[in-house]
This record gives C-alpha cells, sequence and structure tokens, in this order.
C-alpha cells in the first residue's frame, strides 16, 4: 500500500461488474508439518529446498476475503497492451510521435506488468517482486515455459513417480507422493476455498492403510 504519497485518498471507479458477492477467493489450507510427520511423511525438506519455509509460515493467518473482492473489482492490469494502447493514442493527437521513444511521448518507460487497484481509497499495485516478498519467498527461479510434453522434466518426474507402482491410480502413489500432489491443489493451484488443516482433516484419505 502506499500510505505515503502526499495525496488525498479517493475511491477507485470499478473495473469490473461482476459483484463482489460473487466472486469466490480461494484460500490456501493451512499444513501442519509436525503432524504429518506423525504419519511418517516428512516433507519439510522439500519445503526447505524451495524456500517455502516462510510461505507456509504465513498460511497459518488470517486472510481477509473482503478486502481482496474490494481489491479485484477495481484492478487494472497494466502490461503492454496498455502500453502500446497509450503509444497509440499520443500518435493520434500528433502523428509527429510516430517514431518517438516512449519518453519523448511524454510517457514512462515499461518496465515491468504491475496490476493497479485501492482498497478503502488507498492505492495498491502488485508486481512479480511484491508478491514474492509478500509470499516470503526470493523473486527467482527457473521456468520452462510452453514447451509441451518435450519438456525435460516430464520424463523425471513421471520415472519418479512410476518407480515400484502398480498403476497410475491416485491410491497406487507413494504415500509421501499423495500428499505433495494434495499440497499443491491445496496450497498452490487451489481448485476452491477452504481452512480445513491438511495433515488433519485429509488425513483418512491420504493414509487409507491407517483406517
Amino acid at each position: 500500500m502506499q500510505i505515503d504519497t502526499g495525496k488525498s485518498y479517493a475511491v477507485k471507479p470499478r473495473t469490473e461488474i461482476v459483484q463482489k458477492e460473487d466472486l469466490d477467493v480461494p484460500v490456501e489450507s493451512p499444513m501442519d508439518f509436525v503432524a504429518l510427520a506423525r504419519y511418517e511423511v516428512n516433507i519439510s525438506s522439500y519445503m526447505i529446498a524451495q524456500q517455502l519455509v516462510g510461505y507456509f509460515g504465513i498460511l497459518n493467518g488470517p486472510t481477509f476475503e473482503e478486502l481482496v473482492k474490494d481489491f479485484w473489482v477495481r484492478a487494472k492490469v497494466y502490461d503492454r497492451e496498455p502500453t502500446k494502447l497509450e503509444e497509440f493514442q499520443k500518435i493520434e493527437e500528433d502523428e509527429n510521435m510516430k517514431r518517438n521513444m516512449r519518453e519523448e511521448k511524454g510517457l514512462p518507460e515499461f518496465t515491468k506488468t504491475e496490476i493497479m487497484s485501492s482498497v478503502m481509497g488507498i492505492p495498491i499495485i502488485i508486481t512479480e517482486d511484491i508478491i514474492g516478498k509478500a509470499s516470503r519467498c526470493s523473486n527467482e527461479g527457473k521456468f520452462q515455459w510452453n514447451l509441451g510434453k518435450k519438456i525435460s522434466w516430464v520424463k523425471t518426474t513421471a520415472e519418479v513417480f512410476d518407480k515400484d507402482r502398480p498403476s497410475d491410480k491416485f491410491y497406487d502413489m507413494q504415500k509421501e507422493h499423495r500428499v505433495l500432489q494434495k499440497l499443491v491443489i491445496d496450497c498452490f493451484l487451489q481448485r476452491g476455498g477452504g481452512t480445513d488443516t491438511m495433515a488433519i482433516n485429509h488425513s483418512l484419505s491420504l493414509f487409507p492403510d491407517h483406517v
């Protein structure tokens, strides 16, 4: 939140026609690594290696869903497309600016994608750096983009998951792999909201041999 801009706060107009009540805010499930260890599943080392300990620490805190909804109904994404529109509008005003750089057109240089909104009149800008900081994770790492099934780690992952496994069914996965898959669904790529603590309330489905 930019609280020291010196400007008067003003409620930003809505950019979405959807009602706040119709928005569904996915809430990450808290993780109890100690409880998981009691089931002989110790995955803390994975989180330490990926520098995700701080992220899982904040999952035990509250989620202010109304503030999140208030943010998104007023949000605007500022990426390459809006910058092109800005330049086009400047050229329409003065055709002599067609070959000018952005700064020469009186426009700020585009450096990164920003999500701009406000909550209770306070302007908020979200960038990739801010997401990393808020998640208590380092904003770095490797990724592969749009390479389909030819990416190298797909074969490696399959070899790990299929080792000593009679079928590709979920119940034939190793106990540790079941937990990691559930972690991805509930904490990274959520399919819906929820506040259940994964290690306790999902224990029967993850560990059927303990039933």
